[in-house]
C-alpha cells in the first residue's frame, strides 16, 4: 500500500471548498424563506433540508476556519489509488465552477414550476383499464393517502381542509376506513369538487367506478395541456403529482371537451361539467362535457401529492 506524508499549503482549497458549502446552505435557507423549497420537494422532505443545513453550515465554517488559520497541513493516503488537490489553476477553476455555478444560478434566476414542456415526456394517467386498476389497487396498498375530515349532502362532496397549512405539511394517511367513505360519499353524490388534498384519490376514484360516474357534475382545476393528435375542442386539465421531489413527478389530469381552441397551453383553468367516456388510446377513460370554464391564476402550491393508502 502506498502512504504519503506531505505536508503542504492547503489554504485555498480549504477555504473555497468552505465557502461552497456555505452557499448551498444558503441557497437551500432561501429556498426555505420564500417557501420555494416547496416547488422542488414535498412536505415530508422537509426536515431532511433542516438537517442538511446544518450539516453544511458546521463542515462549512470549519473548512472556512482551516482554510484562513495560516497553517500548513499534512496530507495523508492509506490507499492504492492517489487523491490529491488540483495542483493547476485551470483544474481548480474547473473543478470548483462545477458547484459554484448552480449555487449562483439558484440566486439569479426564479424557480419554474413544471409545466406541458415536461409533461409530454411523460405518461399522463387519464384513465384505467382492467389491468391499469390492478395497478392501482396495488398502489394503495403501498403508499400513504392524504388524511383530511370530509363531509357530504345529496347534492355535493366537499373537504374542508386547511390549504395554507398543507403547503407547509404534507397531511396524514387515510385508513382504508376513512377511504371506502370517500368513495361511498362520491358514489351517492350528485355533484363532485376534486380538491387539491384528496385530488389523486378522487381521480383514482373516478376512473375505477366509472360506470357509475357517468352523468355526475364534476369541478376540477388545473394547467392546459394538449396531445399532438387531440381535436380542437379537446384539452387535458392536468397536475403534476408528487411523491418525495419534482424528479418523480407524475401527470395526472382528466380529459375535457368543449369551446377550448383559443385556450392556450400552460394556462390554469377552473373546469366544471358532466362525466362521459371516450375511448383514447386503446382504453375506455373519464372526459368532461364542459358546462362551464374560467382562467384561474396558478395555486401557490401547483402540485398535488401523489401519495396512497395507510395500511393498519
Amino acid at each position: 500500500m502506498k502512504k504519503t506524508n506531505e505536508v503542504h499549503d492547503f489554504s485555498f482549497h480549504h477555504l473555497i471548498r468552505g465557502i461552497i458549502l456555505v452557499g448551498f446552505m444558503l441557497l437551500l435557507f432561501k429556498l426555505l424563506l420564500t417557501n420555494n423549497i416547496s416547488l422542488l420537494i414535498a412536505p415530508k422532505m422537509l426536515r431532511f433540508i433542516y438537517f442538511t443545513l446544518f450539516v453544511l453550515l458546521i463542515l462549512g465554517v470549519l473548512l472556512i476556519i482551516r482554510g484562513t488559520s495560516g497553517q500548513k497541513h499534512s496530507y495523508h493516503c492509506d490507499c492504492d489509488g492517489e487523491h490529491s488537490y488540483p495542483t493547476s489553476i485551470g483544474k481548480s477553476l474547473f473543478l470548483y465552477l462545477l458547484f459554484i455555478i448552480p449555487i449562483t444560478t439558484g440566486f439569479l434566476f426564479a424557480n419554474n414550476v413544471l409545466d406541458s414542456s415536461v409533461a409530454m415526456n411523460r405518461t399522463i394517467k387519464l384513465g384505467s383499464s382492467s389491468q391499469d386498476t390492478n395497478q392501482i389497487k396495488i398502489v394503495k396498498n403501498n403508499k400513504k393517502l392524504e388524511k383530511t375530515n370530509s363531509t357530504s349532502d345529496t347534492n355535493k362532496t366537499s373537504f374542508n381542509t386547511d390549504t395554507k397549512n398543507n403547503l407547509d405539511n404534507q397531511p396524514e394517511p387515510l385508513t382504508i376506513k376513512e377511504y371506502d367513505k370517500l368513495i361511498n360519499d362520491m358514489l351517492q353524490t350528485k355533484k363532485i369538487n376534486i380538491n387539491d388534498q384528496l385530488y389523486v384519490p378522487m381521480m383514482t376514484i373516478i376512473q375505477d367506478n366509472l360506470p357509475s360516474m357517468i352523468g355526475k357534475t364534476v369541478s376540477t382545476k388545473g394547467f392546459v395541456y394538449r396531445e399532438k393528435n387531440f381535436m380542437h375542442n379537446q384539452i387535458i386539465v392536468a397536475r403534476f403529482g408528487i411523491s418525495c421531489c419534482v424528479a418523480d413527478a407524475t401527470v395526472y389530469g382528466i380529459m375535457a371537451r368543449g369551446n377550448v381552441a383559443t385556450l392556450p397551453k400552460d394556462k390554469w383553468v377552473q373546469v366544471t361539467g358532466t362525466i362521459e367516456q371516450t375511448q383514447y388510446d386503446g382504453g375506455t377513460i373519464p372526459t368532461i362535457n364542459i358546462k362551464q370554464i374560467s382562467k384561474i391564476a396558478a395555486p401557490k402550491q401547483p402540485y398535488v401529492f401523489d401519495v396512497g393508502i395507510k395500511i393498519e
